[in-house]
């Protein structure tokens, strides 16, 4: 068997097992489906042009403020010697504002804030999406498993008939048996239809996740029952806080302290300086002038903008500690349910299904020779077909579990690029 790993730990190892014998090209191992997966998916392709769209708001925020140009006409159009344009002042001024403080540079730094926080929420969505893949994997191939098992059901459904029948003939069952054998195995192909429309839309639903229409393969290259192993419960507690979904708080707080030092610093913008022309119309003459003006600070300090960027820093903190102690606790369910499931496939597959394999031969060998009759028979190949049932839900159960513990703790699901 293959285990393939990402990040470090094991995800869900697959192969294909022998009923399911196809062409290589046909099978598809998880490997591939994350691969496509990260390559394709209509929502992380579109995420794309979220990041874009901000580092134009960072190209923006490092402009300088564009100059000003104005224009002034006095002394016109009163009373008196200034009742005409004889006496007019046309001013024409070019002012520019200088900003103190490292002003742009503390903008960029809050848009460069607001983009790391972006790229953590993208590999948050990366996790999500990857996660979402693997469980459709999983899916597919319990489909996969549950289809072996009504093949079986069918086969054992049809080798009852053919019992009864020789019974029948031997004049040792009633006719009625006949009958029933025959709705059980109508009804036994019916579940196995049932499950092969259950598998093709399952192929279509993974397919989904990489953007297709249509699934290019036929099967997951699975084994349900090859069950991954995961660290300890301590070792995965110690790794939580270095998870995207708490890198998330620290990454707004990095951003909300930046928005702090920028409403602070905007308080007090700069100094404008100007420089213009000034036409004397009564005189001919003309002159220069020169500008200054400087906004003071005495009822707008931005201060309503510095305590909401502080609370909203504080509010992060908290968060992140709220988050943590949530992560922390469905950890722990997740662990051990992930503990319970292994117990169970161990005890279904290792003692539970060897009896009901053996009950069910020594049935039928009982029944052949009439010391059993049809009920016993029956009971006995849906004990069988239950246990089978229970191994495959186990089985599956475990493989979504580990999944929720690998997005969870951000290992095995985290590392984006697939190793060959």
């Amino acid at each position: 068997m293959i285990r393939f790993r990402f990040g470090g730990v094991a995800l869900v190892a697959f192969l294909a097992a022998a009923p399911f014998a196809a062409s290589a090209q046909d099978a598809l191992p998880l490997r591939e489906a994350l691969a496509r997966t990260l390559r394709s998916n209509p929502d992380l392709a579109a995420y794309q042009y979220v990041l874009k769209a901000q580092d134009g708001r960072i190209d923006q925020a490092g402009l300088k403020p564009n100059p000003t140009l104005s224009a002034s006409l006095e002394n016109v159009l009163g009373t008196g010697q200034v009742k005409s344009f004889d006496n007019a002042e046309l001013t024409l001024s070019l002012s520019q504002l200088i900003e103190l403080s490292g002003l742009r540079g503390k903008r960029v730094a809050v848009a460069r804030g607001e983009r790391a926080a972006l790229e953590v929420d993208g590999h948050i969505r990366r996790l999500d999406v990857v996660a979402d893949t693997a469980r459709r994997f999983v899916m597919l191939a319990s489909q996969q498993e549950q289809h072996r098992l009504t093949h079986q059901a069918v086969e054992l459904a049809e080798k009852t008939a053919a019992a009864v029948d020789r019974r029948i003939k031997a004049a040792k069952s009633p006719l009625a048996e006949q009958e029933r054998a025959a709705v059980a195995l109508e009804r036994a192909r019916n579940d196995d239809a049932h499950v092969e429309h259950e598998i093709l839309t399952a192929r279509y639903a993974l397919a989904a996740a990489w953007g297709a229409s249509e699934p290019d393969f036929e099967r997951a290259s699975a084994d349900l029952y090859d069950l991954a192993t995961v660290g300890s419960y301590d070792e995965l507690v110690a790794g939580l806080a270095a998870t995207p979904d708490l890198e998330r708080y620290l990454a707004e707080a990095r951003l909300r302290e930046s928005e702090v030092t920028l409403a602070l610093a905007s308080a007090k913008p700069g100094i404008e300086v100007g420089v213009g022309l000034r036409r004397l119309q009564g005189s001919r003459d003309t002159a220069l002038t020169f500008s200054l003006a400087m906004p003071l600070p005495v009822y707008n300090r931005n201060q309503g903008l510095v305590a909401e960027a502080q609370a909203k820093k504080s509010g992060a903190e908290a968060g992140r500690e709220a988050a943590l102690v949530k992560a922390r606790t469905s950890l722990f369910g997740y662990y051990r349910e992930l503990v319970d499931r292994r117990r169970e496939v161990e005890a279904l597959a290792q003692r539970a299904l060897p009896s009901a394999e053996s009950a069910l031969k020594n049935t039928e060998y009982a029944y052949e020779r009439g010391r059993y009759g049809y009920l016993e028979f029956v009971d006995a190949q849906r004990e069988l077909l239950s246990v089978r049932r229970s191994l495959i839900d186990a089985a599956t159960q475990y493989h979504l579990t580990l999944i929720e513990i690998e997005r969870l703790t951000g290992t095995g699901l985290a590392d984006a690029r697939m190793t060959p």
